[in-house]
């Protein structure tokens, strides 16, 4: 997200990749909001649900994580938020 907000998109996405390509779908919700944060709302919400399928321990902050902000409004998010139950 650094890179991104330095203007310099191409190392973003070269540094997103490699780190996608040498882990596993282990921080499918770190990659999640990266791509909020770069608009890419379609991939964002495809790795929230890899995060879901997962059982990603980080779905914890879900429902507060400001970096997935921009996914609030999207009804596949907003269907994942109530399927995990959050308390109110």
């Amino acid at each position: 997200m650094v890179y991104d907000k330095l203007g310099r998109r191409a190392d973003a996405e070269a540094q997103l990749a490699k780190a996608i390509a040498s882990g596993s779908e282990a921080d499918a919700c770190g990659y999640a909001e990266v791509y909020a944060q770069w608009g890419n709302d379609r991939k964002a919400l495809e790795w929230v649900g890899v995060a879901r399928r997962n059982r990603d321990l980080n779905l914890i902050s879900l429902k507060v994580d400001p970096l997935l902000d921009p996914l609030r409004s999207e009804p596949a998010f907003q269907a994942v938020v109530r399927e995990l139950n959050f308390p109110d």
